[in-house]
């Protein structure tokens, strides 16, 4: 959360839109604690399992349209989705969190995707090593539908703010790889940590797959690869399937 919370400074700091939800947790013992509660939200499993054949499309356009895709309260539900739904894409890709089955992940009442969850990340994942889960960040023709699929706007809206989002991260990247050295440093055996000195170096080269800094037109072409690696992947799809089974 710390890490997130970092993240979303950066992005507030270069006044982009893109919108994480943090909240608070207090540490009282090495293996307890206590964690903010989130309001009225609702797990994406949970509105899947109100009616059959919903989609998340059909639940914002009865809760937030009232039944009308072109209504005020739709569209600004709509922008939310899009500008929470590119923050955490480039969240899961920098800090490589994983288990994104759909019971953890939320909708708030604004619209917002909110994560959460975050027992695996950086180095370690679900399945005893096999790392299933392997596109950068979950994307699945349901997410796009809501942005009101491939030629709508705020798809464009959203590869636009994946971009810029990742510039911004590239900028200010020496805050969050020095908060993940200072926390690895203090709790090696995190099972996030397991890999060590790699976990850092993978780190970097998520942050600066080039090596540096990249300009705006490089940027544009390494996320639009990301965004296609990620958009409806096979593996995405089976892992949401078989978490619905279990």
């Amino acid at each position: 959360m710390q890490l997130i919370s970092q993240i979303y400074q950066i992005f507030k700091m270069k006044k982009l839109p893109l919108w994480l939800k943090t909240y608070e947790i207090l540490s009282t013992g090495p293996n307890c604690g206590l964690i903010e509660f989130i309001n009225d939200a609702r797990s994406i499993d949970e509105i899947h399992k109100k009616a059959e054949g919903i989609t998340l499309l059909d639940y914002f356009v009865v809760q937030f349209g009232k039944g009308k895709v072109k209504s005020k309260r739709f569209k600004k539900a709509q922008k939310n989705y899009c500008n929470s739904l590119a923050a955490y894409s480039l969240v899961q890709y920098i800090l490589q969190i994983k288990d994104r089955h759909n019971q953890n992940i939320l909708i708030d009442p604004e619209g917002h995707i909110v994560h959460i969850d975050y027992g695996f990340l950086l180095s370690n994942a679900p399945g005893k090593g096999l790392k299933f889960e392997q596109a950068p960040f979950k994307l699945t023709t349901e997410c796009v539908n809501v942005l009101g699929g491939v030629t709508g706007k705020y798809y464009k809206l959203y590869r636009d703010l994946v971009k810029l989002g990742f510039l911004a991260l590239q900028e200010h990247a020496d805050k969050i790889i020095m908060l993940v050295e200072m926390m690895m440093l203090g709790q090696k055996d995190l099972p996030c940590f397991r890999d060590g000195d790699l976990t850092i170096a993978t780190l970097k080269q998520r942050l600066f797959p080039s090596g540096k800094m990249m300009t705006e037109a490089q940027a544009k072409r390494f996320t639009e690869d990301l965004i296609s690696q990620s958009e409806d992947n096979w593996r995405t799809v089976m892992y949401d399937k078989v978490q619905y089974c279990c």
